[in-house]
């Protein structure tokens, strides 16, 4: 007993080791690109975006208060970004109107146009943000730190064509709305009423939802595919992005400028931060806070991606389809038509099935399914429970006085010990007695049905599954023990796992214990076999 026990945490210590591995290094990766000074000079064949220029121009157009739509201070914000851009030589034209929100408001959208060839059967390239804040804060991230990032990068891309770098092939264009903090007005007003929307243009748009971390391309336009594959591993290192982000921004009432962007037709990425939400709205989004390593990621992302884009007038082959895609530690972009989702879950579970089918076929491999399930279930309702237990503690204890503090991650760390601690005790009750082997077949027996319901269902959350159950079959054909397996196919599925994690606890917030603690547990599923009854007298613990 006391040797089979040594098995079991042996095996749970190493993986949970190499969860916290993967965790630091996806901190390390995400903590953005090094920021470049002011004075750096490229090579002659090189396009480089400096944050510290970026700060500059941001410190020349942005005062250290609010400058909602409609304000005197907004007022003079647009008259030093005109005069900004009609000096570093772009035509620049203003689009007013007058709109309703709470009350009449007059708006002015800013359109700057780069003196690149025109070529009125070409897409235009637009770069977007808005340039008002809200009524709470200076708005220095959102989205001050988009529109200096977006006037550096272009000036660099421009300068770049201008001399050695590559001849832009399409029009460029620069787009700063106003009124977007109350309710997108002038992204709302340039679709309808200016001509260049009826051209299509691809965008790139950008936003932010705090002060800090690594910029997420979040949301594309709808048959993305071929943007996909075209643009996706050109977007500056850490290259955060996924699908499943697209699918779930698409369900939930936010919006930005993008969604109007591509309701219109228009094709395009959609990217933002989204650390330091404490930040969001508040007097405290300022200059000074704002990182500037986000500030050099939005810039090399607009750099890059404008510079691939604007370099061709080639167009995007029509696609109906929409990709999966995924990031693997920052490092590269992941793509394959999301109707292939279905297809190789399917194969993926048969083959499990296949691999397995002498311990499925078993009494043991009976008893295993049932508990497993069960363990699923008791897992998902402790998690629930647990995690909305916490999360109201810490707010009825004065921990937790708003949704998000500067203190969040480490609350969120205290709840994964929870969900970690409560999930894996839940697991060994019920699945102690069962052979480890059986439990395994188990597992990835529900773990590829479950791939084929989500590919069904909700397709862009599909790699999440797919991948997994893949590595789990070719783990299957070896002849290691369960013990092995376990610990190499958890640490393997939290390559794609624990960085989705990461950001979804930056996105909720501890105050969302009651959705993360069960999350944080099913990624801990593939260890479950390993708090099974391990076979311990033989190599090998295959039936």
């Amino acid at each position: 007993m006391n040797l089979r026990m040594s098995v079991r945490l042996r095996s749970v210590a190493i993986s949970l080791a190499g969860l916290l591995a993967i965790e630091l290094l996806v901190c390390w990766q995400y903590r953005g690109p090094q920021p470049i000074p002011e004075e750096h000079e490229a090579a002659s064949d090189s396009l480089i975006f400096s944050a510290e220029r970026a700060v500059s121009i941001h410190e020349e157009l942005f005062p250290p208060k609010p400058h909602p739509a409609g304000s005197i201070e907004n007022q003079l914000v647009r008259d030093r970004l005109v005069e900004l851009l009609r000096n570093m030589g772009w035509q620049v034209e203003v689009q007013t109107a007058v709109v309703e929100s709470d009350a009449k408001v007059v708006i002015h959208n800013v359109l700057a146009k780069h003196q690149a060839t025109e070529k009125l059967e070409v897409r235009p390239l637009v770069l977007a943000s808005h340039y008002d804040s809200c009524r709470t804060g200076p708005g220095a991230g959102d989205a001050g730190g988009c529109v200096a990032a977006l006037l550096e990068a272009a000036t660099t891309l421009a300068e770049g064509a201008a001399k050695s770098g590559p001849r832009l092939k399409r029009p460029l264009y620069l787009l700063f709305t106003d009124g977007e903090e109350l309710g997108l007005l002038g992204a709302r007003h340039f679709v309808k009423r200016h001509p260049l929307s009826a051209r299509k243009p691809i965008v790139l748009n950008f936003d932010a939802r705090g002060t800090s971390g690594p910029v997420m391309m979040y949301e594309t336009h709808a048959g993305n595919r071929a943007a996909i594959e075209a643009w996706s591993n050109e977007l500056a290192r850490p290259r955060i992005t996924g699908s499943l982000f697209t699918a779930v921004y698409r369900t939930m009432p936010n919006s930005t400028d993008f969604t109007v962007f591509q309701q219109a037709g228009w094709q395009g990425f959609n990217f933002a931060i989204g650390d330091g939400a404490h930040r969001y709205h508040q007097p405290e989004d300022t200059l000074s806070n704002l990182d500037r390593r986000s500030l050099q990621h939005f810039g090399e992302h607009a750099l890059n991606l404008a510079r691939r884009i604007a370099s061709t007038d080639a167009e995007l082959p029509q696609t109906a389809g929409d990709a999966a895609f995924f990031d693997v530690l920052g490092m590269f972009v992941i793509h394959y038509p999301l109707s292939w989702c279905l297809p190789l879950s399917i194969a993926a579970c048969v083959l499990l099935c296949v691999i397995n089918r002498r311990t499925l076929l078993t009494k043991d491999g009976h008893r295993a399914r049932m508990l497993f399930a069960a363990t699923i279930l008791a897992v998902l309702i402790v998690g629930v429970g647990i995690g909305w237990f916490s999360s109201r503690l810490m707010q009825d204890v004065g921990l937790l006085p708003r949704k998000f503090v500067w203190y969040g991650h480490a609350l969120s760390v205290a709840l994964w010990l929870v969900s970690a601690s409560s999930s894996l005790g839940v697991a060994y009750w019920i699945l102690r007695r069962c052979s480890a082997e059986a439990v395994w077949s188990a597992l990835w027996l529900w773990g590829s049905l479950a791939g084929i319901s989500v590919a069904v269902v909700a397709p862009e959350f599909s790699p999440l599954f797919l991948w997994p159950a893949l590595l789990a079959a070719g783990l299957s054909m070896t002849r290691w023990s369960v013990a092995a397996r376990s610990i190499l196919v958890t640490i393997g599925s939290a390559v794609l796992l624990v960085p989705v994690l990461h950001l979804l606890a930056i996105a909720l917030g501890p105050a969302a214990g009651g959705l993360l603690c069960p999350a944080f547990a099913l990624a801990l599923m593939p260890l479950y076999s390993s708090l099974a009854l391990p076979a311990v007298n033989s190599s090998s613990s295959r039936a």
